[in-house]
């Protein structure tokens, strides 16, 4: 009986994540709805905010959870997808502005399945960290219920956020807050409350050359190194005839 006892102890202590959890950055994390079974898992990630994309309000256990925890619960009504999430660029800016704000950390963002509305955000604080399009795409299909990318057109149109300069968490660039041009959105930056710089994105001619340079394959590379020898083949054949039967003389003497 003592064994039993135990082994129901254990299974009442089981942690259980969210559907489709996962980790975005260090304190953002994602998933699915969170139900009565993933709260203690919730518990150990000591969240100060929870984000919910739903199409209605959050149920009454979750709330409770969250007050008794001190956690903020913020929530956007989101439609169940049907042809593409119905979540408007403004509010996912909000979004991505809570999510990158050091004192909301760590947040846990979901929708009902941690797919598409989701992904749809994480897509686009990957734009805001520069991601490649391809790594973003990928992304976004690793937890994908269709398998195809469906918020593609929503993630282009994110071209605007509003920033903090004192306050933005290590993660964000790779060069810390010293983001002085973004490739292609234009930031707002606030310093203590107050609008002190608006950085336009890089010129498109930046841009394009950036592209071009970056779409360079180790294919057209290894080309590049043949040219020379086909300019030398090139100039031997456009020397005139006396030279090149005097340099054939030569060879034969």
């Amino acid at each position: 009986l003592r064994g039993g006892g135990g082994l129901e102890t254990m299974q009442r202590a089981k942690i259980v994540p969210p559907f489709r959890f996962g980790i975005v950055e260090s304190g953002v994390y994602r998933g699915a709805y969170p139900t009565l079974k993933n709260f203690r898992h919730l518990k150990t990630l000591s969240l100060q905010t929870i984000i919910s994309l739903i199409p209605e309000p959050p149920t009454q256990d979750l709330e409770d959870f969250c007050a008794v925890n001190s956690i903020e619960l913020i929530h956007y009504m989101v439609e169940k997808p049907k042809d593409e999430v119905a979540l408007s660029v403004k509010d996912i800016a909000r979004i991505v502005q809570t999510i990158i704000r050091p004192s909301k950390l760590p947040v846990f963002i979901h929708c009902l399945d941690g797919a598409d509305a989701t992904g749809l955000v994480i897509c686009c604080l990957r734009r805001l960290q520069a991601w490649h399009k391809d790594a973003i795409d990928n992304e976004f299909l690793r937890f994908s219920t269709s398998g195809e990318n469906t918020v593609e057109k929503l993630v282009a149109s994110f071209k605007e956020v509003e920033i903090s300069e004192e306050d933005l968490p290590s993660w964000l660039w790779s060069d810390g807050d010293k983001m002085l041009a973004h490739p292609f959105i234009k930031l707002i930056k606030h310093h203590q409350g107050v609008v002190v710089q608006v950085v336009r994105p890089a010129p498109k001619e930046a841009k394009k050359k950036e592209t071009q340079v970056q779409a360079i394959s180790k294919h057209e590379a290894l080309s590049a190194l043949k040219r020379p020898r086909k300019v030398t083949e090139k100039r031997r054949l456009e020397q005139p005839q006396a030279e090149r039967e005097a340099g054939s003389d030569d060879d034969e003497g």
